[in-house]
């Protein structure tokens, strides 16, 4: 029934056999893949939401604020995230955002207010992030990297095959 009253009563561009459990997503546009499953306890509020093909969204997520949200094919968000989207988050394939607690930042005192400096995150492809990590505004993270349990990211990790713990 969620999925029959997204697609048609508020035109969200929804894929074959998608499940949506008791979540709410209000977003101005969204587009979600074939075999995509948003569980219970989500909040997505923001101004555009994708979700790649066969992509999982487990229960307890925040994804909320006013700019885009993009997760690409074969990625899994597990439960209890918190993901700000002052400015723009790009995921790519094949990610995990794996466990809880995690955090995504995208805003920053000054530059927020300047407007200075692109704040976004951008996960490329097959990247694994661990429960309780912490992501810092503006960072980027390279194809094939694995980011360690509770670690915080605060600069770009621009190289591939990394594993990455600590601060």
């Amino acid at each position: 029934m969620r999925v029959f009253l997204y697609k048609w009563l508020l035109k969200y561009n929804v894929g074959s056999n998608v499940k949506i459990g008791r979540s709410l997503i209000n977003c101005n546009s969204v587009t979600l893949g074939n075999n995509v499953i948003i569980r219970h306890n989500n909040i997505i509020s923001c101004d555009s939401f994708s979700v790649g093909s066969n992509t999982k969204i487990h229960s307890g997520n925040n994804i909320f604020g006013k700019s885009s949200f993009s997760i690409g094919e074969n990625s899994r968000i597990i439960n209890d995230h918190f993901i700000d989207l002052w400015n723009n988050i790009t995921i790519g394939n094949n990610i995990w955002i794996a466990g809880r607690g995690s955090q995504f930042w995208t805003h920053g005192s000054i530059h927020t207010k300047k407007g200075t400096k692109d704040l976004g995150i951008n996960i490329k492809v097959n990247v694994y992030i661990s429960s309780n990590t912490s992501i810092a505004p503006g960072v980027t993270i390279e194809n094939d990297n694995l980011i360690g349990l509770g670690s915080v990211v605060s600069k770009s990790i621009l190289t591939k095959g990394n594993i990455v713990a600590g601060n």
